[in-house]
């Protein structure tokens, strides 16, 4: 995972310029700054999961496809059955 820089001392001066006191301004940027700190996903992260989900579904495709093909032949073969057996 990347590092989010995050710029405490920019944000807690644009907070008190904004109105807020010294302590509710670095209580702010403090929770900002654990919220964000080590759950942020980079584009490489993503990348990885969509491939991820990607051969995931295509194997669930697969299995899917070949239970179709059973069912198929299966329905064909108890045609087949009841035809002989209606005259």
């Amino acid at each position: 995972m990347a590092v989010l820089v995050f710029d405490t001392l920019k944000a807690t001066k644009v907070l008190k310029q904004a109105g807020f006191d010294e302590v509710q301004a670095e209580a702010v940027v403090a929770t900002v700054g654990d919220a964000i700190g080590g759950s942020v996903a980079t584009k490489a992260d993503l990348e990885k999961t969509a491939g991820e989900l990607r051969a995931d579904m295509t194997a669930e495709f697969r299995n899917l496809y070949r239970h179709l093909w059973v069912m198929a032949a299966g329905i064909i073969a108890l045609n087949v059955a009841l035809m002989k057996l209606i005259p």
